[in-house]
């Protein structure tokens, strides 16, 4: 059996308080779930971000700091 089937089977035997308790915790999972995924996510990128910039600079893939101010001027 599939677990939505499963899930919807065994909510419908719940008495109507409980199904309401039972959709306030799964909203509460949902809500931690993304959030921890969106941190996740959010180090990833930070950390990926690093490394670039760690590889260029070390390999001197750099470019000067007058010519970074005067392109984001350009802007």
């Amino acid at each position: 059996m599939e677990i939505t089937t499963e899930i919807l089977a065994t909510i419908e035997e719940m008495p109507l308080f409980l199904q309401k308790e039972l959709l306030n915790y799964a909203e509460y999972l949902k809500y931690k779930y993304n959030s921890e995924i969106e941190k996740k996510q959010n180090d990833n990128d930070i950390i990926a971000n690093f490394q670039t910039s760690w590889y260029e600079a070390m390999t001197g893939k750099t470019i000067p700091v007058s010519q970074m101010w005067e392109e984001l001027e350009n802007e």
